[in-house]
């Protein structure tokens, strides 16, 4: 009988590509985009419970969340100076996006681009603590931030989808007013 993989290795084996091309987007650079990409596998081990019994799409969503951070940290340490948040990359064309995988809901399509409209900074928490079930503590250490910025990060991301759930009951009223 075989024996069962653990975690870790379903998330490499679900994963390494699309974790590979965003830590390069990143870094612009083998070395580093390799570097960073063991980095976060071995933060992954670390924190392989947190993959346990997630389908290869949240583990895939999960582990670049993982990768993005862990390259951003390396390309600060690198430069010296910080990544401009509003500058990411845009997600792989040959890939969706682990947000889109992770929602993946017609109805969903609003608050889904609202999400994806937002810095990274706030969409990683927001789909940590959301989907992945973490409290601020676990983003935290994930994230390799402060308790406090989990919570400020966390709560402006919270504000940018009521703004937008609002926005999408206006238009929904706006448009039932004129059919009825």
């Amino acid at each position: 009988m075989p024996e069962k993989k653990r975690p870790a290795e379903m998330v490499w084996d679900c994963a390494k590509g699309l974790m590979y091309r965003t830590a390069y987007e990143i870094l612009k650079n083998r070395t580093d985009a390799e570097d960073a990409l063991m980095d976060a596998m071995a933060r992954i081990v670390k924190h392989e419970k947190k993959f346990e019994g997630l389908e290869c799409n949240n583990m895939r969503a999960l582990a670049v969340i993982y990768v993005r951070n862990t390259a951003i940290d390396l390309y600060n340490r690198n430069r010296k100076q910080p990544y401009p948040l509003d500058e990411f990359p845009a997600e792989s064309a040959e890939t969706s996006s682990p947000e889109e995988e992770v929602i993946g809901n017609d109805a969903a399509a609003g608050l889904l681009a609202a999400i994806e409209k937002m810095p990274p900074s706030y969409r990683d928490v927001l789909l940590l603590a959301g989907k992945f079930g973490m409290d601020n503590r676990e983003i935290a250490e994930v994230l390799h931030l402060e308790n406090g910025t989990v919570r400020t990060r966390l709560s402006r991301a919270r504000a940018i989808l009521k703004e937008t759930i609002g926005k999408m009951e206006k238009i929904e009223k706006t448009e039932g007013d004129r059919n009825a």
